[in-house]
């Protein structure tokens, strides 16, 4: 299997860590926006299969959408800067961020390539 599907966990984001779901496992936004947005830029260039690729985008965004997104625009799940992880940890539905715009920005990058798609 082309897509990494197999690393999207059950609640259809990726963890920090691909390879171990226990490694700050949990929803996050950020890489998770960033995976989205690559893999549909790679849909509408034409880089990446339209058929195999848009289902896991479109599980993803809707994750995103239905488990990040506050009624006020806030985003939740956002990683914040830093040399590892844990730096930003814990990662939560509420949490603000200590940075400008990262996790915000890659939504905004995902969520305008997911209407290119459209």
């Amino acid at each position: 299997m082309k897509v990494r599907e197999k690393e999207q966990c059950e609640n259809r984001f990726w963890n920090v860590s691909l390879h171990d779901p226990n490694n700050y496992g949990g929803k996050e936004l950020t890489g998770t926006a960033m995976f989205i947005y690559g893999m549909a830029y790679g849909v509408n260039n034409g880089l990446l299969d339209r058929a195999e690729y848009a289902p896991v985008i479109y599980r993803a965004w809707n994750a995103l959408v239905r488990d990040s997104l506050h009624p006020n625009g806030f985003l939740g799940y956002v990683q914040g800067t830093g040399k590892e992880p844990k730096e930003a940890q814990p990662v939560t539905y509420e949490r603000e961020p200590d940075f400008d715009d990262f996790g915000l920005g890659a939504f905004l990058m995902a969520g305008a390539e997911i209407y290119k798609m459209l």
